[in-house]
């Protein structure tokens, strides 16, 4: 690691971005803005003390390393090299050998935005070398091919998940936008965070259209689950959507290329600070604006939102927990069908569908619940022949 300039003005450390591969597509510190202070972010009490112990296993074989060690907050991912926030710096960050050398299982402990990490920081070196990511309290996960156990982190130690939908595109029929809250729901429920749906561009569609997505939601969701709409050219609905992120908290935005997800987070800011791009209006296809993966301070009193890129698809991969807890009803209720295998579709003595007769279950939920267990049976059966679903 080469050595550079250290300090700032006021003491801060500063990444010599001459020493640094990718210095060419790596912003400036200085140049970033809305960016979280460590004390922004709420650490648990398992992060703290797994920090203590890791530290105190270290100086019983390096006690200069462990005196190095900072606990930290990933902020920020570009291009792979983190931006960890600690309680009196900012600095760029390299993982260690050990996690360069990491596979399979391994890979997933790979920082995220969001992770609570070990960090040394050395007097000689610009840049911290991320030693141990700390236990999640909470991981938003989704499958990336291949391998039953290959997943991509999204965000770590998140409190809240918006499912971004836009309205009034030509693209988007009711029937997909309940598909995509439907298995977002799942993803989320498993991640062990709490959803909240929240449709954009309200000021495209009309009363009856609105009125009708926002039921559509609370019947998919449960009355439990907020639904908000909003308009970031209107200014509607962004207190509700603000409430929702109170001040130590951490909300993440979910949703595809052309949902407004950047746009949404600048309105929320009161300022430009996200890039969005231009969408086609026939379809609402957009780019990917969002390159990097980025935390952002909302103004006093709320706390902190995580952005990441559009997602094209949000694949069931290994989800079965997320979809019990997602349609809770409907699992209690199949406990009572005559046969264990029971489809609840046609065959006689099934619970769940006299539960519908009985308007105890909306048959929307379950159309959605059936529609979701088929795709995961086939992708777990497909990947493992041994996993029955």
């Amino acid at each position: 690691m080469g050595k550079g300039t250290r300090k700032s003005k006021g003491g801060k450390r500063r990444v010599a971005q001459a020493d640094v591969a990718e210095s060419a597509v790596l912003p400036r510190i200085e140049a970033l803005h809305d960016l979280p202070a460590f004390d922004d972010l709420r650490v648990d009490a398992a992060q703290t003390d797994a920090f203590a112990s890791y530290v105190a296993e270290l100086a019983r074989t390096d006690e200069t390393a462990s005196m190095e060690m900072r606990l930290g907050r990933v902020i920020r991912l570009d291009r792979g090299f983190p931006l960890i926030a600690t309680k009196d710096d900012m600095f760029r960050a390299e993982h260690a050998v050990s996690f360069a050398k990491a596979r399979g299982e391994g890979e997933r402990l790979l920082p995220a935005v969001g992770d609570v990490v070990a960090v040394r920081v050395a007097p000689d070196h610009d840049m911290g070398v991320i030693e141990r990511v700390l236990p999640r309290r909470t991981t938003f996960e989704r499958w990336r091919g291949k391998n039953r156990g290959e997943r991509q982190v999204l965000a770590a130690n998140v409190d809240v998940i918006f499912i971004v939908q836009p309205l009034g595109a030509a693209r988007d029929s009711a029937e997909l936008i309940r598909d995509r809250i439907a298995r977002a729901l799942v993803l989320i429920y498993d991640c062990g965070a709490m959803p909240v749906v929240v449709f954009t561009k309200a000021d495209r569609c009309g009363a009856d259209e609105l009125a009708m997505a926002i039921e559509d939601a609370h019947r998919l969701a449960g009355e439990q689950v907020r639904v908000i709409a909003t308009s970031s050219t209107e200014g509607r609905g962004l207190d509700e959507v603000r409430s929702c992120v109170p001040a130590g908290t951490c909300a993440m935005i979910l949703g595809e290329s052309g949902a407004g997800k950047s746009t949404l987070l600048n309105a929320l800011l009161g300022h430009e600070a996200l890039a969005t791009g231009e969408v086609r209006e026939r379809d609402d296809m957009g780019r990917h604006t969002t390159v990097a993966r980025v935390m952002v301070a909302l103004p006093d009193p709320c706390g902190v939102i995580a952005d990441a890129p559009g997602l094209r698809s949000l694949p069931l991969v290994g989800h079965e927990r997320g979809l019990a807890r997602a349609f809770p009803d409907i699992v209690q209720a199949a406990r009572a069908c005559r046969f264990n295998d029971c489809t609840h579709t046609h065959e006689p003595g099934c619970a769940v569908r006299e539960a519908v007769a009985a308007g105890e279950i909306d048959q929307m939920r379950l159309d959605a619940f059936l529609s979701l267990a088929s795709e995961m049976r086939v992708s777990a059966q497909s990947l493992d022949p041994d996993i029955k679903l």
